[in-house]
């Protein structure tokens, strides 16, 4: 969800730059976008799989897809922070074993109720694994992070997700520059 409100924002901020500077929008040229689809594939899969093995293979790609195509798209502004987002989440899931970490300290703090989690176990049909900060490598890279207070919908997210999500943002406000040639 933090991805789509920094997608809503930096395409809102886009139109109002290019409103103030009187110019068009114009979407960068994404190189091998195509990879998008086999992404929003591999990231529906990560939320309906319930074998282990499948949920870590599509867990994976939905960050390793997106990140190849940010290293193909790197000249473009905002798609290499967008890519140390991605590379940070991948790193700490496959250092924990191809799940995002979760620690039920995190848990008790969005309000979630131990009846609901077990640590060792994956979190529902998501992309968390609930583990102990101190069986948990890298654990400042996982999903520690809370959603503000003001916020509707209660989660936790990891710094990898606030660079993505910066990334995503700075792609769509530059959409509104000046053209590149």
């Amino acid at each position: 969800m933090p991805l789509v409100v920094a997608a809503l924002c930096g395409v809102m901020a886009g139109f109002i730059r290019a409103t103030a500077h009187r110019r068009r929008i114009s979407m960068p040229r994404i190189r091998w976008a195509w990879l998008l689809i086999p992404t929003i594939a591999a990231t529906w899969a990560t939320n309906h799989f319930s074998t282990k093995p499948l949920a870590i293979t599509a867990i994976v790609l939905s960050q390793a897809l997106p990140l190849v195509l940010a290293w193909i798209n790197r000249r473009q502004p905002g798609m290499w922070l967008l890519g140390v987002g991605l590379a940070l989440n991948l790193l700490v899931i496959i250092l924990n074993g191809g799940f995002m970490p979760i620690s039920p300290e995190t848990l008790l703090a969005m309000g979630i109720p131990p009846d609901q989690w077990a640590i060792g176990q994956r979190l529902g049909l998501s992309k968390d694994f609930v583990q102990l900060v101190a069986d948990t490598n890298l654990w400042f890279l996982s999903d520690r992070l809370l959603s503000p207070a003001w916020y509707a919908q209660k989660g936790a997210f990891s710094i990898g997700d606030v660079c993505t999500g910066a990334g995503v943002f700075w792609v769509l406000w530059a959409a509104a520059g000046p053209q590149r040639k």
